[in-house]
């Protein structure tokens, strides 16, 4: 039984390879109303596990009230970067130091990657996503290039 349960856990595991954070560990947040429910998280950081990035995105659960805070905030943390759901993709639009003409076109970004203390956005979803793990393929992606 002892056997069964670790592959178990080992299934729903969601950190990086060794489950640790360090100086060098490519951290992003989902930042969402209920982010602890997206499954979004899971998949990214099971690709990240798979094919052993340090990275981990962690879901941040954050009001609307709280949201500029947030991504402005972000400027000066050790967070790289973010996955924005849609209820704040519009929002975060003013608080971008620079943005992909994509984000200018839909006025909506998905994807945020600090760079220093500025805040770089981009539109994931730009071109019809179909499938939560298609989109989760797009963040990895992104993640890895930074």
């Amino acid at each position: 039984m002892g056997d069964s349960m670790s592959e178990e856990v080992q299934e729903v595991d969601t950190m990086n390879v060794d489950d640790s954070i360090s100086k060098g560990t490519v951290l992003f947040g989902l930042i969402a109303e209920s982010a602890s429910t997206n499954r979004l998280f899971v998949l990214v950081n099971k690709m990240m596990k798979t094919n052993a990035v340090d990275g981990m995105i962690i879901p941040m659960n954050i009001r609307e009230d709280d949201f500029y805070f947030t991504l402005v905030n972000m400027k000066k943390s050790h967070v790289n970067g973010a996955y924005i759901a849609k209820e704040f993709q519009s929002s975060a639009v003013e608080l971008l130091d620079s943005k992909e003409e994509e984000v200018e076109v839909y006025n909506r970004c998905d994807l945020v990657i600090r760079s220093g203390e500025k805040l770089h956005g981009f539109l994931l979803e730009k071109n019809n996503v179909e499938s939560l793990e298609e989109l989760a393929t797009l963040v990895y992606e992104k993640i890895v290039k930074v």
